[in-house]
């Protein structure tokens, strides 16, 4: 299984796949990266495979821990189911 370790600069610290809509990329999830003393909040995908490149948008960025958490588990809840 393929996750990020880095979007962008910043390291990631969580992960979790989800399930790929109709016209996405088939290898997605929400990733949170560290940044100093707050978290970033990414929605990813894997843009290409063979050198392992994730790229990201949506971000919530400068937030604390359990907000990363709430903003991960509520992006899971909103995805398309399988």
């Amino acid at each position: 299984m393929q996750f990020p370790q880095r979007i962008g600069p910043h390291r990631v610290v969580a992960f979790t796949h989800i399930t790929a809509g109709p016209g996405t990329y088939p290898v997605q999830g929400i990733a949170i990266t560290k940044d100093g003393d707050r978290f970033n909040v990414h929605s990813v995908w894997l843009a290409d495979s063979e050198i392992g490149r994730w790229e990201g948008q949506n971000g919530r960025y400068g937030i604390t821990w359990p907000r990363a958490l709430g903003e991960m588990a509520q992006r899971a809840l909103d995805a398309p189911p399988p």
